[in-house]
Order: C-alpha cells, then sequence, then structure tokens
C-alpha cells in the first residue's frame, strides 16, 4: 500500500509498504525504503508521521490512504504491527541505527575511455587477462533466465543462504519496467559469462531513472581466479553508459552504476572498493529480531543437501521480512 502524506492539502511525501505477513516492509526500489520527499519538501517530521501510521496497523487492501499531517485525525488503519524499513538515508525515527552494511556506487562517466582511465592499473591487468581467457558474455532476458539460476543457486548454497525461486526472477522480467520508455533502450536484464559454453557467473541488473543496480551476482569459485567477476563488472558497467544519454535527456540526475550492499569491512566490500566507489552506510530501522543474525541457523542450513535447500529455500524466503 502506499501512505500519501499531505501538508496543507498538499503532497509532500509517499511512504510504499508491504504487508508480508509478519511485518510491513518499505522496499520499494531495489534495496531501499523508506519516505520519498517531493522534490524542495523537508518539512515532514518523519518520526511523527510513522509513529502516527504504525501505531494502528491492521491488514488492509493495497491500495493508496491519504495522511494529513496537519490534522488532528491522523490515524489511518489500526491494530500494531513489525515494520522493517532500509534506506540509503538516516530517516530520522526512534530505533533506527546505522547497519553494517554500506552500499558501494559509481557515478558514471560520458564514456568507456574515461571510466577506464579512473581504473587503478591492478584492476585495468585483471579485466584485460579475463578477456584473454576468451569468456562469451551473453546479454538478455527470459532466454538467459536457466543460466542465471545454475549459477545463482550454486553460489547462494555456498553462502549457507536461502534461494529465491526461479519464478521470482521470471516475474521480474515479465513485469519490470525500468527506463525503457523508448525502442532505443535495450531491454537486458541478465548478463551471463560461458567458458566452453557452460555458464560460470551471471548477474542481473535492473534500472530506474539512471539508477542502475546489479541486484544479483554470482560466481562459480573455480573461475575466480580467472577475474570473470572484474570483467563481468566492467561489461555491466559499460551497458550502462551506453544506456547513459538517452535517459539524461529525460532526466536531471546524475546516472550510477551500484554494486548494491555488502558487509563493511568483508570480502566482498574489499573486492568491490578496488572499483573507484563511494560507499554509503544503510540504515535500518525495524522492531523484531531478524533470523538472518543466527548463525547457527545457517550453518545447519549450509549442511543440508541442495535437493532439499533448492525448494525449501525458495518457499521459507518470502517468510524472512
Amino acid at each position: 500500500m502506499y501512505i500519501m502524506v499531505f501538508l496543507k492539502d498538499e503532497l509532500c511525501a509517499v511512504l510504499p509498504l508491504v504487508d508480508t505477513g509478519k511485518a510491513w516492509v518499505s522496499l520499494p526500489h531495489f534495496s531501499y525504503g523508506g519516505f520519498i520527499l517531493k522534490e524542495g519538501k523537508s518539512v515532514i517530521n518523519n518520526a511523527k508521521v510513522l509513529d502516527d501510521i504504525m501505531s494502528a496497523c491492521a491488514d488492509v487492501e493495497p491500495g493508496f490512504y491519504r495522511y494529513d499531517f496537519d490534522s488532528e485525525q491522523r490515524q489511518v488503519i489500526s491494530k500494531s504491527k513489525n515494520i522493517f524499513i532500509r534506506s540509503i538515508v538516516n530517516i530520522g525515527i526512534a530505533g533506527s541505527q546505522i547497519s553494517e552494511k554500506a552500499t558501494s556506487i559509481i557515478e558514471l562517466p560520458n564514456t568507456n575511455e574515461e571510466l577506464w582511465s579512473t581504473l587503478s592499473p591492478n584492476l585495468r591487468r585483471k579485466i584485460n587477462k579475463s578477456k584473454q581467457s576468451k569468456f562469451i558474455i551473453k546479454t538478455g532476458k527470459s532466454e538467459l533466465l536457466d543460466d542465471f539460476y545454475k549459477v545463482y543457486t550454486n553460489n547462494i548454497k555456498q553462502l549457507k543462504s536461502l534461494n529465491y525461486s526461479k519464478k521470482f526472477f521470471s516475474d521480474i522480467v515479465d513485469n519490470w519496467v525500468g527506463d525503457w520508455s523508448t525502442e532505443k533502450m535495450s531491454k537486458d536484464i541478465f548478463f551471463v559469462a560461458y567458458s566452453n559454453e557452460k555458464p560460470v557467473a551471471a548477474a542481473m541488473l535492473l534500472s530506474y531513472q539512471g539508477f542502475n543496480e546489479n541486484v544479483f551476482f554470482s560466481t562459480l569459485s573455480k573461475y575466480r581466479k580467472e577475474y570473470i567477476s572484474d570483467l563481468l563488472h566492467w561489461e555491466m558497467i559499460t551497458y550502462c553508459i551506453g544506456q547513459k544519454k538517452d535517459i539524461e535527456l529525460n532526466n536531471s540526475r546524475k546516472s550510477i552504476y551500484s554494486f548494491g550492499r555488502s558487509t563493511i569491512d568483508s570480502g566482498v566490500y574489499t573486492y568491490k572498493n578496488h572499483w573507484p566507489v563511494t560507499n554509503y552506510p544503510l540504515y535500518i530501522h525495524s522492531n523484531y529480531s531478524d533470523i538472518r543474525k543466527k548463525g547457527w541457523l545457517l550453518d545447519v542450513w549450509g549442511k543440508l543437501p541442495s535437493f532439499i535447500t533448492k525448494p525449501l529455500g525458495a518457499k521459507l524466503i518470502k517468510h524472512i521480512y
């Protein structure tokens, strides 16, 4: 549902929420949620608005609900419920705290040559070496779903995490709108690297209003020493640069490429930072415990065979939030 926040009959902000059964979750776009403020509007007291809204949350039909910030009768729904918000900015709500994760972003230059010049000599060497391994990289949509999913489920099992179902990805491909408002713009979502016709690395790239994020990225461990991760990121970033001009004709915002979020000082975070990124801390507001932080459960899950975890993980993951 969408909470439309008004002040003196003017729409100032929107709070998108999804009812997962366990909680109201605000992740309207990629991995980030919270209040979407109208440009130039900063008068909304996020904490007060959220407290008013969530103090009386109940099961409601999907739709749009009005909240008048200057009204004495602000309650829009009734019955308390859990809430989870992950935001790229501090949302200023009681209970919010900076998380252990950050998102790593590159502001896209106008040409591939400009990007190449910002890379370290070591990173350029790795990309060139990976090119010499003669990987074949394909881009597309549903025709690459099976190959993407093979690499994704293999990698997620090694991470002792739960996998999404293939239908989850299929639904994204079938329904994602993104920036594709002109015939010039490609609709490629999957990037898959092959070695001798075998998929060895795969990623999903989603874009909207010049914001391009690598939302899922996986490689087979055997091929990492050939720097396939660097080559695949390079192909995705240069692809986004190629789309940049058409997007910015209709959008004054800067186009960026996001590597997604990772735990600060982890191996993945360190890897991302050998690219010329800027790191932005993420903020979390949640009033319930996160099962993903229970390490012993992950250890047990990691010991289960794939024929159990693949179908079971797809059923369980929707209940995480």
